[in-house]
């Protein structure tokens, strides 16, 4: 099982906005991340980049 940290602007970890992630769903102006205990937090923004290996992503704030 690959689970990732999402990362709000850059990779840092005061820049965290949840751990743990299983899943990613982008829907129109949003990010829809879902964690290994099925909660779920909306990013309003936009996907910046994920790296699959190294198990983080980056989402970027808008507003």
């Amino acid at each position: 099982m690959c689970l990732s940290t999402v990362y709000r602007g850059a990779k840092t970890p005061e820049n965290i906005v949840m751990q743990n992630v299983q899943s990613i769903e982008i829907q129109p102006g949003q990010v829809l991340l879902t964690d290994l205990m099925e909660r779920q937090m909306v990013v309003v923004g936009t996907l910046l980049s994920v790296d699959l290996v190294g198990g983080s992503a980056v989402v970027r704030e808008e507003g």
